[in-house]
């Protein structure tokens, strides 16, 4: 098996994580950059740096890119159509693009707990403190590791937060703030689910997934694993990162999804799962 893992940084801990479990597979591995990724219609084939087809390879793993405007769900297409192995493949093609306002039309649609959400091209502040009370959560739609999520407390927090979109031309939504302790992180790997880990923000912070936020094992929380269980089953995702709060009744919600999730922090907490090698043992498990 050749696999391919397109990431915008090959010394990252993903990439060099997946490399190692699959070398230890005898398997070869080639890293290439997204911005290497061309289509050239003249030759009706996707092409990598120095003329290597997309279709040489048997299996590819794709990281996130904050540059690329190359859609998943373009190489999702391709990989069906020349029966390569690509992780979370019927997702892509099922889902296409799934920013955070696509996924809470997920979470509705498959009748799993969601967070109270709101988004409009032209919100008053008023109507989102009535519907949400405050303060309210402001995010990017297309924002990650915290970033461009903001809480707003009062109307000049939220008039500031309109201008900046404005100005990036990004979409965004809001969503009630729950007074939480911390959030959870469970990995979904096939149909496995692992954790989930407790994620505490920091002193004087308030979001969970930023740099000196506390981890710690959390296996006693079996809504959360439910949750996961659930939300695996009725989308068919093989690979993701969940991120899940529990209310003040104790039910578990869904925050996010990344399809492209780190684990650094999730590996150091449960060093006995080792996310990576299990990812590569579904590439041996399953052709697809």
């Amino acid at each position: 098996m050749h696999l391919c893992i397109l990431t915008d940084e090959k010394t990252a801990y993903a990439p060099q994580n997946f490399l190692q479990a699959a070398r230890a597979k005898k398997t070869k591995v080639s890293f290439f950059r997204w911005k290497d990724i061309c289509f050239d219609n003249t030759r009706k084939d996707f092409l990598l740096v120095k003329n290597i087809p997309l279709k040489n390879f048997d299996a590819i793993i794709l990281r996130s890119s904050i540059n690329s405007i190359i859609p998943t769900s373009v190489i999702a297409d391709f990989c069906e159509k020349n029966k390569i192995r690509l992780l979370n493949k019927d997702f892509y093609l099922r889902y296409q693009i799934i920013h955070k306002i696509r996924q809470q039309i997920l979470f509705q649609l498959n009748n799993l707990p969601y967070l109270e959400t709101i988004f409009n091209d032209h919100p008053s502040f008023s109507f989102l403190k009535k519907s949400l009370g405050l303060p309210f959560v402001a995010k990017s739609a297309n924002g990650s590791l915290g970033r461009q999520v903001f809480k707003i407390n009062t109307r000049q927090d939220f008039l500031k937060f309109m201008a900046q979109q404005k100005k990036d031309g990004s979409s965004f939504l809001f969503q009630k703030f729950y007074k939480i302790d911390g959030d959870y992180r469970v990995f979904i790997i096939g149909k496995k689910v692992f954790g989930p880990l407790k994620r505490i923000a920091p002193k004087g912070e308030w979001k969970t997934n930023t740099f000196k936020s506390l981890h710690e094992r959390a296996e006693d929380k079996k809504q959360v694993l439910a949750l996961a269980q659930a939300f695996q089953k009725k989308t068919g995702i093989e690979f993701a990162g969940l991120d899940v709060l529990i209310d003040s009744q104790g039910k578990a919600r869904l925050i996010e999804i990344n399809t492209m999730a780190c684990f650094r922090v999730f590996d150091d907490v449960f060093p006995e799962i080792n996310i990576a090698q299990e990812t590569i043992k579904l590439f041996f498990s399953s052709k697809k």
